[in-house]
């Protein structure tokens, strides 16, 4: 699949710091619970669930090392990208929460998440 790739936490990760207990990622969270409620429109987006661990190779070779943190999304360049994306290694990315939420229902028919505010 080709298109916009979207990068998040794979749920139920340990941090080896707090060992015995498992967590979710409250920022990607929020859009695991959007692409599971509307598994349909979740097929247009390229999911990549990453671990918890860096270095997140996938990211790495992406945007370059300090680009790591999740959730992101790195656009298709094929398609018009937003004017505030960010850019590393020659690639356009996002990597806000509520703006991914946002693009998610601006390109993609979504929903849009109530409350937050549209820019």
């Amino acid at each position: 699949m080709s298109g916009d790739r979207l990068f998040l936490l794979k749920p139920g990760f340990e941090d080896p710091e707090q060992p015995g207990r498992f967590f979710v990622c409250p920022h990607c969270n929020a859009i695991e619970g959007l692409l599971a409620s509307f598994p349909g429109l979740a097929t247009q987006v390229e999911v990549h669930r990453l671990p918890f661990p860096r270095p997140r190779s996938a990211l790495v070779e992406l945007l370059g090392e300090q680009h790591q943190s999740l959730p992101v999304l790195v656009f298709d360049e094929n398609r018009p990208v937003p004017e505030d994306a960010d850019v590393a290694n020659g690639q356009r990315f996002i990597d806000s929460s509520d703006r991914i939420l946002r693009y998610l229902a601006d390109r993609y028919a979504f929903p849009h998440v109530l409350g937050l505010e549209i820019k």
